[in-house]
């Protein structure tokens, strides 16, 4: 499928002589399985460490050599799960200024510069503020410079994002048991935005394609903008939502858009975009729009027909997509593609819970690689194989619970 060339071509891309295309290859033909819990951010935001080691729980099940998660870019460098810098003992280390860090991920343009022999104060920006001890200042050293080598992956990538997708590949490993370690499946860890404009380009170059028919045909677009209002990740009538793309200003900050009903546009603040396939197109290669939820996961679970592996809000979305996709599709007189969309699978799709309790994930790290808060300096440790076993008996109900009180704190 499309997707699956596209996961590919960035996986080879960003980890050369690092992965097997061959048995990412057969995975993908075999297996649409991904996760799309996550933000585009380094492992150590709670629920991102966590939701890909309950997913591992599953590829490690179905004896696969990959966690293929999709991340969203669409959101600032400074949104909750902090993609700006990283966590660590209930402190936050920034890569790059507030200034820099307001627009989303997907849309920087700047990278960690490591320098090795600047050590850790060369990348991380507020170390005047923050007081640490020599032994977890070693130990970040040790993660970041040697095990890392942060400092050789700024040379080899161009893009904060793609250094996010080298970092956590290598990062991941870290968080489980010398002794597992070789029987936990690598992460591919790659930004959803850059696949799913890849794909739509294309689907938009065919005027036949189901995505150019919802865009382009009036009868289709009214049917679907009227059968997806009030759906989260789509539109609704009280200004939250955008049809089917954000707008993108000049400060890099997001616009609601609609549809003209007299004319084929799309319009919001100080914006107006055509809908025709080349000015979408123009407007997706100038980054002038974005994606909304509607289209990424139109491409993703029902175009391409992944499994998705969620957080808690897309158990509520998502089956809600699929009933109002066909409902669209059959009222269309769509029937054969309403009938592949209905047996997708949407219900009950959830890894963004929480099975481990700590700070962050290098809070997690530096943990199993300490005693009595002196650094060891080898990185041996991590979770065992009796902690993933943990997992397997707490009941549902409790990583539920805990999901819930999380999520609540968030809100």
């Amino acid at each position: 499928g499309k997707l699956g060339r596209a996961i590919i071509d960035k996986a080879q891309c960003i980890l050369p002589h690092r992965i097997s295309i061959e048995n990412l290859e057969k995975q993908l033909i075999n297996y649409r399985l991904i996760s799309t819990a996550d933000h585009h951010g380094l492992l150590n935001y709670k629920l991102l460490y966590n939701s890909n080691i309950l997913f591992s729980k599953l590829i490690m099940e179905l004896n696969l050599p990959f966690l293929i998660v999709p991340s969203s870019g669409n959101i600032p460098l400074t949104n909750i799960s902090y993609p700006r810098g990283f966590y660590f003992k209930n402190k936050k280390f920034n890569f790059f200024s507030e200034r820099k860090s307001r627009g989303p991920v997907f849309l920087f343009n700047g990278k960690i510069d490591g320098d090795e022999k600047k050590g850790l104060s060369s990348f991380i920006s507020n170390l005047d503020s923050i007081s640490l001890t020599k032994d977890e200042s070693n130990f970040l050293e040790f993660l970041f410079f040697h095990e890392l080598e942060i400092h050789k992956i700024s040379q080899e990538v161009i893009s904060f994002q793609d250094q996010i997708s080298v970092l956590n590949f290598k990062l991941w490993k870290y968080f489980f048991r010398r002794d597992i370690r070789s029987r936990i499946p690598d992460i591919l860890y790659l930004q959803v935005n850059r696949l799913i404009e890849r794909i739509l380009i294309d689907e938009l170059k065919d005027k036949d394609s189901l995505i150019s028919g919802i865009l382009f045909k009036r009868e289709i677009r009214n049917e679907y903008l009227k059968g997806f209002k009030g759906i989260r990740g789509a539109w609704g009538d009280d200004g939250k939502g955008s049809h089917f793309f954000w707008g993108i200003d000049e400060k890099q900050r997001f616009i609601n858009l609609v549809t003209d009903s007299n004319y084929d546009l799309l319009k919001g603040e100080n914006f107006k975009l055509e809908l025709t396939p080349e000015a979408v197109m123009d407007g997706l290669e100038k980054k002038q729009i974005s994606p909304t939820l509607f289209m990424d996961f139109l491409i993703l679970a029902f175009l391409e027909g992944y499994v998705c592996l969620g957080g808690s809000n897309q158990l509520d979305y998502l089956p809600l997509m699929q009933r109002a996709h066909v409902s669209c599709l059959n009222n269309l007189k769509m029937t054969s593609i309403a009938d592949d969309f209905s047996e997708r699978i949407t219900d009950g799709l959830i890894c963004g819970l929480i099975p481990f309790e700590y700070g962050s994930g290098m809070d997690l790290i530096w943990e199993h690689n300490c005693y009595k808060g002196k650094f060891n300096g080898n990185l041996d440790g991590g979770l065992s194989e009796e902690e993933l076993k943990y997992i397997d008996h707490l009941k549902i109900q409790k990583l539920i619970e805990n999901g819930i009180e999380y999520m609540t704190e968030i809100i």
